[in-house]
């Protein structure tokens, strides 16, 4: 007789599925991958992050305080519905207190219209958008789409590493994170053959702030001729076409000839554009400020003093809210593009006695240099940097996902350093370069144990540096602690671009030599003797 338990048995036999069906039932169920469980938390630290930050503006928006850069928005979009000059003659020895593109202009008329709460709301909301937008679109270009994107540090540290400048650009109302996101929504459309989209969004980028147009230089070094193109036509109907609503056509032809001479074509021993003294101070970090403030004889805090003298004139001459200048700081454009020009003369008259006061102002330059050989340097500087780019640019037939996603920081990184006026918060462009910079460490590291710590410290160091602004706010600051890192990411994202090309070509040799290495043996076995 058989076994109860064995197949033979009837009873064994019938047990045994109810056996592996009960084992089948206490089998707890598929793990969760640790990236899903971080999903929530992460949606949810994002959306705190973005109430706290938005809190500020808004409240100030309903309490009617200044606030920062949004009252000028709203105020520059009613001048233009009411046909106001945004930007003073250049014979009126006036500042610019509107500083961007006609074209910018333009959109603030237009979402004027809502009123002055649901604009500074839209506002406010456009820069939650647009930071959520660039940190997907950071990941979907760093990853190519793949396993990566599973990673949370990609989708977190990039922004923790810079909170202090998302936080600003909400303060101030600065709209640098959209930009970031136009220009990455820019390269998936390149990946995708969608030139001409490319281009408008390269193009928009650049009529709401000018500094964007630098990639238009990348287009054509890539002969991406439909998205230079685009970019281009679309440009000049930004320009020219969009303000039409407000402005006649010569109208609309004398806001660009006026905007460009004083912002594009403005650079003299006292600064960049329409902020003298500020722009070479330790706020701005581009190149060009970096090597003034360094090699040249120059305040590093220039507006502080040029204040200061203003507001002592002012007081002298009991030039107040007649010149558009209220008592609480904040201001009325209206005035400003309107009264006579008393605000003008004063600063004029600063201008005059200011040399004693630069003179024992803060300063942190290693050499002094003239004008002339600061610019030099500068252009030097540029050079090299674009020459290095290019060195490590792979052809066109060697680019992959990968190589772009490099090759796309590498430019993020050389738009920003290179605009002449990137003031703290332009560096949150720094979001993608360290999102790319993080996926190659984790999902591409170096074989060698060693290599691969050193890489990650490396990388580490280089993600700290904006932080010592926490310890040192203007001496971090002054000598660079966001130009500083964006230069390391230029020299070790491109290193790392020729080290994934040289690999490349060595994976695309072997098989060729292994050919090659078979046909000699086996000539050689029949040329042999028997």
């Amino acid at each position: 007789m058989a076994h109860p338990d064995e197949p033979g048995s009837g009873d064994g036999w019938n047990r045994a599925p109810r056996i592996r069906r009960d084992a089948a039932d206490a089998r707890p169920a598929p793990e969760v991958p640790a990236s899903e469980r971080r999903r929530p938390w992460l949606l949810g630290l994002t959306a705190i992050l973005m109430v706290v930050f938005s809190a500020p503006p808004l409240t100030n928006l309903v309490r009617g305080e200044p606030n920062k850069d949004y009252s000028l928005w709203y105020q520059v979009g009613a001048a233009m519905r009411d046909g106001l000059e945004i930007y003073p003659d250049p014979d009126a020895n006036r500042l610019f207190p509107f500083m961007y593109p006609p074209s910018a202009a333009a959109l603030l008329g237009y979402v004027s219209y809502l009123g002055p709460y649901a604009t500074g709301v839209l506002l406010v909301l456009a820069h939650s958008l647009a930071w959520l937008g660039a940190v997907l679109l950071s990941v979907r270009l760093a990853t190519a789409g793949g396993a990566g994107m599973r990673n949370p540090i990609l989708y977190v540290v990039p922004s923790l590493v810079i909170i202090a400048l998302i936080h600003n650009t909400y303060l101030l109302g600065q709209p640098n994170l959209t930009l970031l996101m136009l220009l990455l929504a820019a390269f998936l459309c390149l990946q995708k053959g969608r030139d001409g989209w490319a281009g408008v969004l390269v193009a928009t980028g650049a009529a709401i702030k000018a500094f964007p147009i630098l990639a238009l230089g990348y287009f054509v070094y890539r002969r991406r001729w439909r998205a230079s193109a685009a970019t281009v036509v679309a440009l000049a109907a930004w320009l020219l076409v969009v303000p039409l609503a407000f402005r006649t056509p010569p109208q609309a032809v004398r806001d660009v000839k006026v905007w460009a001479g004083g912002m594009l074509f403005t650079y003299n021993k006292q600064g960049i554009a329409q902020r003298p003294f500020r722009s070479f101070s330790y706020k701005n970090q581009s190149i060009m400020a970096m090597a003034h403030r360094l090699l040249r004889d120059v305040p590093a805090d220039g507006e502080a003093v040029l204040a200061k003298r203003v507001a002592a004139i002012r007081r002298e001459r009991k030039v107040g809210e007649s010149d558009g200048v209220r008592r609480d700081g904040s201001f009325d454009l209206k005035t400003m593009l309107t009264a006579p020009p008393q605000g003008s003369t004063a600063l004029a008259t600063a201008f005059a006695g200011i040399d004693e006061d630069l003179k024992k102002a803060w300063k942190v330059n290693v050499a002094s240099w003239d004008f002339r050989s600061v610019t030099l340097a500068t252009l030097a500087g540029m050079a090299a940097l674009g020459l290095f780019t290019l060195a490590v640019l792979p052809r066109d037939r060697e680019r992959t996902p990968r190589t772009d996603a490099l090759e796309f920081a590498l430019v993020t990184l050389l738009i920003v350093m290179f605009s002449p006026l990137s003031f703290n918060y332009a560096f949150v462009w720094l979001i993608y370069p360290a999102t790319v910079a993080l996926n190659e460490a984790f999902e591409h590291p170096a074989a060698d144990p060693r290599r691969r710590a050193i890489g990650r410290a490396w990388l580490a160091l280089i993600l700290l540096l904006p932080a010592t602004a926490i310890a040192f706010p203007l001496y971090a600051q002054a000598y660079g602690n966001l130009f500083v890192p964006a230069l390391l990411l230029v020299l070790t994202l491109g290193w790392t671009l020729h080290e994934v090309r040289r690999e490349s070509k060595v994976d695309e040799t072997a098989p060729a030599r292994r050919n090659a290495d078979s046909t000699r043996l086996a000539a050689g076995a029949e040329t042999s003797p028997a």
